[in-house]
């Protein structure tokens, strides 16, 4: 039996709960009003949602006639409730039996507890968001299924709208109303792209990719369209433990940002610089070196440019890499106003393992560097020691250093 645990509006219900307010009936957004009419709004209360105000919009995109609390996100408090779900989890389940799935949802294999606890699925499940309500004033959520697949289903098409909140989803309930469901993007792990070539099969919800032939759809997605037809019919081999036990064939990192305004093509060059220094700091943190690198540019116009190239050798060098990226960006991205750029950095390698260029034997002052600053950050903090563009108006540099996954981090 596995639990698939959500917290309701989580953000939304954390800034409520410091409060001291309802977070059901509360109107709230979690949003930066600092950053404009443009700012994203990371979470809306219920009460919210039920008018159509979902996550994920812009604040300029609230109706002027709904009156909200605006709370600025503080993510290291969002993550100091976290732990504390997490610690309330453990006190009925194993950490080898919980799988965290992102700050507010999480995997819990309960089927070795039932017995133990002599209580049913329901009366467990009950009795952990019990307590989350009771300990934080967060509403939390329940799907349970007798695999992951299943429990993800329960919890997003049907425990979200139950009285209990919470629903145990059947094979047998599941063959008779979900495999009827028309919106195949519900459905988890079932984006646009996937749902778009479905419909161009004639696949339109999950009865007609169980009647569909297996080899049909391996020959359009491969390995992913066994998985399609599998858990079309339910099945889902995947376990807690196999999650816990996987290690990807290749290692990868990368960073991104939504700028505040419309940036020119010499400005956006500045704040990517700042991000290649972040990432090639990140890399000799961990001892690592990169062979292939990734930048992306995004209009305003929803347009965009990408490259990816292989360096000639192995490096975490700042200036190196840089000086490759440079190339090219001036050569591709084009003088269009500039809203998002992305960087990333792949096949991964040991940094001890990287081929050493006999044309270039100064490689080694960045590393040395590096290590000094990751010395001074850790000490003082990031912002003690910063590339000199961070003096510049178009840095996003000091900004981003305080921030945690791109948003404030005050607590």
């Amino acid at each position: 039996m596995i639990f698939c645990i959500d917290m309701k509006s989580f953000f939304a219900s954390v800034e409520c709960s410091l409060r001291k307010l309802n977070p059901m009936t509360t109107p709230l957004v979690v949003c930066d009003e600092s950053r404009g009419k443009g700012a994203l709004i990371m979470a809306t209360s219920p009460i919210l949602k039920k008018r159509g105000i979902a996550s994920r919009c812009r604040l300029f995109e609230i109706p002027s006639d709904v009156k909200c609390i605006k709370a600025k996100p503080r993510m290291k408090k969002y993550i100091e409730y976290a732990g504390v779900i997490h610690n309330i989890f453990l006190k009925y389940v194993s950490c080898d039996d919980i799988h965290t799935y992102s700050i507010d949802e999480s995997f819990l294999d309960v089927s070795s507890y039932l017995k133990y606890y002599g209580v049913t699925p329901k009366e467990l499940a009950l009795k952990i968001l019990g307590e989350i309500k009771e300990s934080l004033g967060i509403i939390a959520v329940c799907g349970a299924g007798d695999n992951l697949f299943m429990a993800k289903v329960a919890l997003d098409l049907y425990a979200k709208h139950d009285d209990d909140l919470f629903f145990y989803l059947s094979l047998e309930y599941f063959k008779k109303v979900t495999w009827y469901h028309d919106k195949l993007t519900d459905i988890w792990q079932i984006g646009n792209g996937i749902s778009k070539r479905l419909n161009k099969l004639g696949l339109y919800n999950l009865s007609c990719i169980a009647s569909c032939d297996v080899e049909i759809l391996k020959k359009e997605f491969g390995i992913i369209g066994v998985d399609l037809f599998n858990r079309s019919w339910g099945i889902d081999d995947v376990k807690i433990s196999d999650i816990k036990a996987y290690k990807p064939d290749s290692k990868s990192m990368s960073r991104s940002q939504v700028l505040f305004r419309d940036y020119t093509k010499e400005e956006a060059w500045i704040v990517l610089c700042e991000m290649i220094y972040l990432l090639c700091v990140d890399l000799v943190r961990n001892n690592l070196a990169c062979g292939n690198v990734f930048f992306g540019v995004y209009y305003n116009d929803d347009n965009a440019t990408g490259k990816s190239f292989c360096l000639d050798y192995y490096s975490n060098d700042y200036f190196y890499i840089k000086n490759n990226i440079k190339r090219r960006y001036f050569t591709y991205v084009e003088c269009c106003k500039i809203r998002v750029i992305s960087i990333g950095f792949s096949s991964l390698v040991d940094e001890k393992n990287k081929i050493i260029n006999l044309f270039d034997l100064d490689t080694g002052r960045f590393f040395d560097l590096s290590k000094s600053i990751i010395e001074i950050w850790e000490r003082f903090g990031k912002n003690k020691i910063v590339l000199g563009t961070a003096c510049l108006e178009e840095s996003t540099l000091y900004l981003r250093n305080g921030c945690i996954g791109g948003h404030n981090s005050d607590v």
